[in-house]
């Protein structure tokens, strides 16, 4: 009996934890299954399958990751015949995007369109996706443990070769920090770092709307607490990566924040009678899903007197660290590219907490020291060649690829309509590029600015209220082919942005419906976290 194949498009990591818990659920059921990459798998061989099960991201609004690109636009755009296979989806995104987890969606119907039997409905994981993923796995195994792989006909169905073990499919190098330096000045609330690698002796090549992927490791003060917290040691041996190493190295690459299902179980196990962990399993899946939910991997141990954990286990159930996405800050063709980072630092319960990219880069590392990082192109994130107008819309680290496309217009000399909201806090102390951008509009290379700073006045004041205020220009922009960029704040930012749009469009009609148009016409585009 062939190996089920789940097959995996993943761009920071998320789908391909889930992929790999479900191969573990499905072969620990005694059902044999293989996570394949979607970037390694033949295309064609999937009609060769009589079952198969696809988890994948969504990168950006809407778009596939880029390991997941070949295959998707392969089923949905070949006359292939997939009659004799069943499939089912579980779709990882975020509901701060428009087209939430639609490479999930995008593959349902590539899949029914091309005969193909959905055998349960597909499962959208939300970004706390551990729900969401339980019941896509709880039905994959009801599913199989009641109809087994074969099926009617599938006997004729000729094995298929597991597919070899595919390399990992981004190149992850070292790349030497060559400049480091604050953006934001005295009185910010913020601290806001600019970052340039030197890519001279690496091949990674970049275009504008790309990212890279940083990959940072956790703090050493971070890993002491959680260690301290579980009573283990930092010399304790365990299995990580298929190798033997120390508790403390293991921990560098895991995932610290999140409470796994694994972790709460192994806690409220051991804890004492009456310990918050055990009292919230006492009460059900909800109040496990709310205690989980609010507690970082140190508050848990620390609020639930456990005694020493099993180091493997313990290990064993945590994530894996992903890297961080950050947008590119600088127009490719020269040896190095730049990042806005703002640092993360914030109090929690007595507790100093900082980001673990943002604060691994500014606390860390210094000018001269090597960032592991690979890169991860945006192709749906590209800005126009010819002379439509662009509007750019990235307040705070938003600004970052509109940097990068304003360098390169600069450098070129070319000159087009182009249009800037940028906003902060305070003029006097975030205003990020402040000199560039003037420059910028002095030269011509930006036709305008606008600028909204939010707490230099009573009421405040932010991007979206500037495009409502300068609505007959914006409009007039928008009639003339405008294309629409938009990067920052997924949560409260991009969706005042889409309400700005469509209130300044239904003065002229059906707002609701010409933004649809503008995305059908690929005019609006967002990157946005």
């Amino acid at each position: 009996m062939p190996a089920i194949p789940i097959l995996c498009g993943s761009e920071t990591g998320n789908a391909e934890y889930c992929a790999d818990m479900l191969s573990a659920a499905l072969d620990s059921e005694g059902f044999e299954s293989e996570v394949i990459d979607m970037m390694a798998f033949d295309g064609p061989s999937i009609a060769h399958h009589p079952l198969v099960f696809i988890v994948t991201s969504t990168y950006g609004n809407g778009g596939p990751p880029s390991n997941a690109e070949e295959l998707l636009a392969y089923l949905q755009t070949s006359a292939i015949d997939l009659s004799a296979v069943r499939f089912a989806v579980c779709g990882l995104g975020s509901h701060t995007f428009d087209r939430f987890a639609q490479c999930g969606k995008d593959f349902e119907a590539a899949m029914l369109k091309a005969g193909a039997t959905q055998v349960f409905d597909r499962v959208d994981c939300d970004d706390d996706y551990e729900e969401g993923y339980g019941k896509f796995e709880a039905s994959a195994l009801s599913y199989l443990q009641e109809h087994g792989l074969s099926s009617p006909g599938a006997a004729s169905v000729p094995r298929v070769a597991p597919t070899p073990t595919p390399a990992p499919r981004e190149t992850t190098a070292q790349a030497p920090l060559v400049a480091k330096r604050l953006l934001s000045r005295s009185g910010s609330k913020k601290e806001t770092m600019h970052y340039e690698l030197d890519l001279s002796n690496v091949a990674m090549n970049y275009e504008v709307g790309d990212c890279f992927a940083i990959h940072a490791i956790n703090s050493r003060n971070a890993i002491q607490e959680v260690i301290d917290s579980a009573g283990l040691r930092s010399d304790d041996a365990v299995e990580f990566g298929g190798a033997t190493t120390t508790l403390e190295k293991a921990l560098e690459r895991s995932c610290l924040l999140q409470c796994t299902d694994a972790l709460f179980e192994h806690v409220a196990e051991r804890g004492t009678p009456g310990a918050a962990a055990r009292a919230a399993r006492e009460g059900g899946r909800d109040a496990v899903r709310a205690y989980r939910k609010d507690r970082h991997v140190a508050e848990l141990l620390s609020e639930n007197a456990a005694g020493a954990l099993d180091a493997q286990r313990f290990v064993n159930s945590l994530r894996k660290l992903q890297p961080r996405l950050f947008s590119v800050a600088s127009a490719p063709g020269g040896d190095r590219v730049a990042f806005t980072v703002e640092t993360v630092r914030y109090e929690r319960g007595g507790r100093h907490v900082r980001g673990v990219a943002s604060g691994w880069l500014a606390d860390d590392i210094e000018v001269g020291d090597t960032v592991a990082i690979h890169h991860v192109p945006n192709d749906a994130y590209r800005f126009p060649e010819d002379e439509r107008p662009v509007i750019m819309i990235g307040p705070g680290t938003g600004i970052a690829p509109f940097r990068a496309y304003l360098e390169q217009r600069h450098r070129s000399g070319e000159r087009r309509p182009t249009w800037l909201f940028f906003g902060h806090q305070h003029e006097a102390a975030d205003f990020l590029y402040e000199e560039e951008i003037k420059s910028w509009l002095e030269a011509g290379t930006l036709t305008r600015a606008d600028f909204a700073w939010s707490r230099d006045q009573t009421e405040k004041v932010y991007v979206q209220d500037k495009m409502r205020a300068n609505a007959d220009e914006l409009w007039n922009w928008l009639e003339r082919g405008a294309s629409v960029f938009v990067c920052g704040d997924a949560k409260r930012m991009a969706p005042g942005v889409v309400a700005a749009i469509k209130a300044i469009a239904s003065e002229h009609g059906d707002g609701d419906a010409y933004f649809e148009k503008l995305l059908a016409e690929d005019r609006y585009k967002a990157d946005v976290y």
